[in-house]
């Protein structure tokens, strides 16, 4: 399988068990990512760390099948971030952990669908 800085397909085929159920779930990865792009892009404009942190949070529960754990970190660091927010370097902090993990999910989406593409690729079509 092909090196990723973010996406691990061998931790997902070994959470999942086989290759296949790992793409199956790779496609719904990336329709996530793509849909919650403009989502997290608004939410960091607007500074609304509410919406962030419940981002963040539906993303922890699947980043572990697929993402390399220091992308999982990073994930669980930036969502507490937005949960408690009590100053303005609070506020700050939060806001540019949000816009560095949404950088990193950009190229995890990225890599997602690089690999849907190259498993398309290698796939034979079924012979009549």
């Amino acid at each position: 399988m092909t090196a990723h800085l973010f996406l691990s397909m061998d931790k997902a085929v070994g959470y999942l068990g086989d290759a296949q159920s790992a793409h199956q779930l790779l496609a719904t990865l990336n329709s996530t990512l793509l849909a919650d792009d403009p989502v997290i892009a608004n939410a960091i404009q607007t500074c609304n760390f509410e919406v962030l942190q419940k981002v963040w949070h539906q993303l922890k529960g699947f980043a572990p099948v697929f993402c390399q754990d220091s992308l999982v970190s990073d994930i669980k660091v930036t969502e507490k971030l937005c949960l408690h927010i009590q100053s303005d370097q609070e506020q700050a902090a939060a806001l540019l952990a949000s816009e560095l993990l949404h950088a990193n999910l950009k190229v995890l989406q990225a890599e997602a669908s690089a690999q849907i593409l190259q498993a398309a690729a290698t796939t034979k079509p079924p012979t009549p």
